[in-house]
């Protein structure tokens, strides 16, 4: 699914072709309810019609969502009289703007070989005929631009919001955001760690770290927490602060959490910034679908090191065995602590010297069983993880 970066090229086009222009006509595709949530067919005549006479004043961005402000220029001179029609936008899997006789390539950053475009583009397509196929809407602009969002899966959805400002003295991109992040679905999204202006401090980010008694993967993978983070920016930002994506949010260390919202804030503003084809060699994503693993073989980064795969929270987890270590005595401490807290004997084991060996089958949020035998006076943990994981016995002293 497209994350920050994707969603950030997609704005700066429209920013660079559409902003300050006049919209002559506008057509929605009548019959997709999908993409168009709650929209009826007298609501599309309208808006058809009422959009066709706006311009293009805004382009804004946050998290995986993006959006087009339309507005009357004058009215919006007097901010005390400013109403501003709004197109919010996601992605979904395929989603993509399309400007005819301008070719906006996509070269999907989750997926890319090497570094490279995408298995499976095809730049022919780029020089199809207009309208393209699988189009949702089309925007024609009073200089002849056209414009178009498709969607062949259709997991994508655009909204159509009307915004009245609150406040009349800060710019219409300021008052439109914040209207925006006070509804649906944007009032439950996280900080956007590519914007310096309205992201999370480090402390308050360390705090929600240290609470959160989640995976780290997982956390960073909640768009309530970090919007716009999806599974390959996550693994980068682990790569980078050298923790292992299974480990428990609230068991990494102080030093650690400090380098993990630095690295949380260079990866996002660098993945705004820059197309995959420009990101560093020492980078994981460049090595994570390396051509080596059609071949049967492991890749490695850069430097020569193993990269390995585990599922974490149901996402297919990258990750350097020997930079990223796992604290397995903390993790299995965590498993039998949140075990014995939603089963009364458990509890009571876990507080009772036993004469023999208990084994117990806990169920983990990473999907996983893990096997706990526990005689005096060391523990062995035996994980048996996925296809994708080897299984591994080690002795663990409870010292």
């Amino acid at each position: 699914m497209p994350e920050l970066g994707e969603v950030a090229y997609a704005a700066r086009l429209l920013s660079k072709y559409l902003i300050n222009k006049r919209i002559s006509r506008f057509v929605i595709d009548a019959n997709d309810t999908i993409v168009f949530p709650a929209l009826a067919s007298q609501e599309r005549t309208l808006i058809e019609k009422e959009y066709a006479t706006k311009t293009v004043v805004d382009i804004g961005r946050h998290g995986k969502y993006f959006w087009i402000v339309l507005g009357d220029p004058s009215r919006t001179e007097n901010s005390k009289k400013a109403i501003f029609d709004v197109m919010l936008l996601h992605l979904g899997m395929t989603g993509w703007i399309q400007i005819k006789g301008i070719r906006t390539k996509f070269y999907a950053m989750e997926n890319s070989i090497d570094g490279k475009k995408r298995e499976g583009y095809d730049e022919k397509k780029e020089k199809e005929g207009w309208p393209p196929k699988y189009h949702k809407f089309m925007i024609t602009t009073d200089d002849g631009m056209e414009f178009s969002f498709t969607d062949p899966r259709r997991l994508g959805r655009v909204r159509f919001i009307k915004i009245i400002p609150e406040k009349t003295s800060t710019e219409i991109g300021k008052q439109v955001e914040e209207a925006l992040m006070k509804i649906e679905p944007l009032c439950r999204s996280g900080s956007d760690f590519s914007k310096l202006e309205s992201r999370d401090d480090e402390s308050t980010f360390m705090q929600i770290v240290g609470k959160r008694k989640v995976p780290v993967k997982s956390l960073l993978l909640d768009q309530a927490v970090c919007a716009g983070i999806g599974n390959w920016m996550a693994d980068e930002i682990l790569f980078q602060s050298r923790i292992h994506p299974e480990q428990y949010s609230h068991t990494i260390s102080l030093p650690s959490r400090k380098l993990l919202y630095e690295k949380l804030c260079s990866v996002s503003e660098y993945a705004v910034q820059n197309d995959v084809n420009s990101f560093p060699k020492s980078w994981l994503m460049i090595h994570r679908w390396s051509k080596k693993i059609k071949k049967g073989e492991r890749p490695t980064t850069a430097e020569g090191y193993h990269v390995d795969f585990v599922t974490v929270g149901g996402r297919t987890s990258c990750f350097v065995p020997e930079l990223q270590k796992l604290d397995e005595q903390a993790v299995a401490a965590e498993i039998e602590v949140a075990g014995a807290k939603k089963d009364p004997k458990k509890r009571h084991q876990t507080q009772t010297k036993q004469s023999g060996p208990v084994t117990k089958r806990i169920s983990t949020t990473t999907s996983k069983m893990i096997s706990v035998s526990v005689p005096e006076p060391a523990t062995t943990i035996t994980t048996t993880a996925s296809s994708k994981r080897i299984t591994r016995s080690r002795k663990i002293s409870t010292k």
